[in-house]
């Protein structure tokens, strides 16, 4: 098993807490982290989520890296790793 921890900010903060401990089998791919999180935490499915699949204008980090959903689904944890959340950026 892996120990992970899973950082939310802006509004993602707001729905699932600033900071997540988080165990995962070994090899698990951030994708697939960020579905056993959205198990513990019933709002994260619908914000992440669509039809199964991570959506794609979210924000995501791994280990203070900007990574896309392609990236999230090949990348495998270890122990230590953290995962950002963002939610989408609009301005003008």
């Amino acid at each position: 098993m892996a120990e992970i921890t899973i950082r939310a900010f802006a509004k993602f903060r707001e729905l699932f807490g600033s900071e997540t401990p988080l165990s995962v089998p070994d090899n698990t791919t951030v994708s697939a982290a960020l579905v056993l999180f959205a198990e513990t935490i019933p709002a994260a499915k619908a914000e992440l989520f669509e039809e199964g699949q991570l959506k794609s204008h979210i924000v995501l980090m791994y280990n203070r890296e900007r990574i896309d959903a392609e990236d999230a689904a090949e990348i495998s944890l270890e122990d230590g790793d953290e995962v950002v959340l963002y939610p989408p950026v609009s301005g003008g």
